[in-house]
């Protein structure tokens, strides 16, 4: 179905929304085209492509908001989303009321982050690419013994969003991933890495470069051990970095707080974190793939510090949470998320050589695991299963391995010592996150017991 059929469906629902008691309301079509394939053994082991269409309904009535959702589009669809939608708010009993919203200066937004060049991603191009990548990875090394895991995939599509009171969005992007794991063994020890590439132009893959970055992470895992039990300062490399404070960013939501679920209810103003610590909130990074120039709720976005040089600056706030705190949005409502566009931890000037420098005895985290069962999203704690090196008289030396991490998030923005300026790029909820490794001094790594 094409996009101006749609259109018609989410005029109609707009039209006749007041027929079913609505005061205001949202109606908005979600349309995605994505394609997948996978290699294993030489072979592409399976291929998908899909298209998909979602229309969503959203009625305020009485201050409660009333939401229907279908992929089923026919002549039945609009009186089915009325219906629903006015049956599920008549089920509701939020205390806070909702807000639908367009700002009078800018009812009409826009934006199109196409690269221009999705009729590159096709089977035969995408199966070229992951046969010679497979072939490259089983080559790089004598020790690899397979690649476990190996996918390309890409997806499109544009989103349209229509409120009563007269706000028109509509935005479309494109984006190309890759992934792989390779095995290696070594007398009689298996040992797995994987990596990652995402883009938007199938022509900026560097097999080379994603290569040897998988070989970097895969074969100097080998003559790992654990380590003594005890307090070490640590270096957490940047893709750890990313994955724990992703873990811990509810905290910052305006939503948590003003429920009490956050700890930092009612810190902003106050130190959370060490003065070099400076968190951004940068919908235009330059780094990103994708600028997010409004937030789902037709709110223009800004470039904001969320820590600043220690301080708490701002919580993440949407429409609703604003009301209920007498404050503004920040431009961070995203449907049912509140968070951020493009985050970006400011680095240092510290590379990771003057970095395990810095920290003389220690170790060199590179991965963390068991982040969904061990921490707390409340209180920070945390306790993980992690790998890296071990750091002696300022070099980077043997591998370690089972060990485990265990400290506070609040505590740990407190103690970071040091920030790098080995800068990757993740993606995010939203956007990307953006960040170095960082330096943590008196982590409790719990290894082999002492005798």
């Amino acid at each position: 179905m094409d996009i101006n059929t749609c259109r018609k469906y989410i005029d109609q629902l707009i039209k006749r929304a007041p027929e079913f008691g609505f005061e205001d309301c949202v109606a908005g079509l979600a349309s995605g085209t994505s394609m997948s394939i996978s290699i294993f053994k030489g072979e592409v082991s399976s291929y998908e492509n899909s298209v998909e269409l979602d229309i969503a309904f959203r009625g305020k009535r009485n201050g409660q908001l009333g939401k229907a959702s279908t992929s089923v589009i026919n002549d039945d669809t609009v009186e089915f989303l009325l219906k629903s939608a006015s049956e599920n708010c008549d089920l509701l009993n939020d205390e806070d009321e909702e807000i639908i919203y367009c700002d009078p200066e800018h009812p009409d937004l826009e934006h199109i982050s196409l690269s221009g060049t999705w009729d590159k991603n096709t089977y035969d191009r995408f199966a070229e690419i992951g046969l010679r990548l497979e072939k490259a990875i089983l080559e790089m090394d004598p020790l690899v013994k397979a690649v476990d895991s190996l996918g390309i995939g890409c997806s499109t599509g544009p989103i349209i969003k229509v409120n009563s009171k007269g706000l028109h969005i509509y935005s479309d992007s494109d984006r190309i991933s890759i992934y792989a794991s390779a095995r290696a063994e070594k007398d009689g020890i298996t040992k797995s890495a994987g990596n990652y590439w995402y883009g938007k132009d199938i022509d900026t893959f560097d097999q080379d470069k994603f290569v040897s970055e998988l070989k970097d992470k895969l074969i100097p895992k080998f003559g790992g051990r654990s380590v003594s039990s005890g307090k070490y300062d640590i270096i957490l490399n940047n893709e750890s970095t990313i994955e724990l404070f992703q873990a811990f960013m509810s905290s910052f939501s305006s939503y948590g707080m003003a429920k009490g679920i956050s700890l930092l209810a009612g810190k902003e103003g106050s130190v959370i974190a060490s003065d070099i610590v400076t968190l951004t909130d940068d919908p235009f990074a330059e780094k990103a793939l994708e600028k997010i120039p409004f937030d789902g709720e037709g709110v223009l976005t800004y470039k904001k510090n969320i820590i600043e040089n220690g301080v708490f600056k701002t919580a993440f706030y949407n429409l609703k949470t604003a009301a209920m705190t007498g404050k503004k949005s920040t431009g961070n409502g995203f449907g049912e998320t509140i968070g951020p566009t493009n985050l970006i931890l400011q680095p240092g000037s510290s590379d990771l050589k003057e970095m395990a420098e810095h920290v003389g005895n220690g170790l060199y985290i590179t991965e963390i695991s068991g982040l969904h069962a061990g921490l707390n999203p409340i209180s920070g704690d945390f306790s993980l299963l992690a790998e890296g090196y071990l750091i002696q008289d300022g070099k980077i030396d043997r591998a370690v391995e089972q060990i485990t991490i265990s400290d506070n998030f609040f505590s740990i923005l407190m103690k970071i010592r040091e920030i790098g300026s080995d800068v990757i790029c993740q993606p995010d909820s939203i956007g990307e996150f953006i960040s170095p490794s960082i330096v943590i001094p008196d982590v409790a790594v719990a290894g082999e017991n002492k005798e």
